[in-house]
């Protein structure tokens, strides 16, 4: 059985548009669903699991765009490294994705719920990351 842990994938600019594209649709779709008011939380896990979607789709296209290829790991802790190699802001980005990540497992597939706090940091951070593959397309010239 071959491993297909830090394995990945050529991709580029156009590949990083409809990532990106993808991204901007899950942030929309979970700030929608998002109620960090509703004393039962009801949809704070969706909300944090599209989030996260956006996440990672944002750093696929920010890894497609800088550096022509994207993890295609099954942990996504791999595609960290590969965002940590972006400069600027390469680390901070890798920082977010971990923070996604690490409350990926409770909103997916936990018994626990996704905490009011939990949900807002999921939220923030996929912004931080869309917002960071945004810039890797500007700075690029949106080839």
């Amino acid at each position: 059985m071959t491993s297909k842990r830090g394995r990945t994938q050529k991709c580029g600019a156009a590949q990083a548009r409809q990532r990106l594209a993808q991204a901007r649709s899950y942030l929309d779709v979970a700030s929608l669903t998002a109620d960090e008011n509703d004393p039962t939380l009801e949809y704070a896990g969706v909300a944090a699991s599209v989030a996260i979607l956006a996440g990672i789709a944002a750093a696929d296209a920010a890894c497609c765009q800088a550096l022509g290829r994207r993890s295609r790991s099954d942990d996504h802790h791999d595609a960290e490294a590969l965002l940590a190699q972006i400069t600027p802001g390469g680390k901070r980005a890798a920082g977010q994705l971990r923070q996604l990540i690490d409350i990926k497992d409770t909103a997916h597939y936990g018994f626990i719920s996704v905490t009011a706090s939990q949900l807002k940091r999921a939220l923030r951070q996929a912004q931080h990351l869309v917002d960071f593959a945004e810039r890797q397309q500007l700075r690029s010239g949106s080839r």
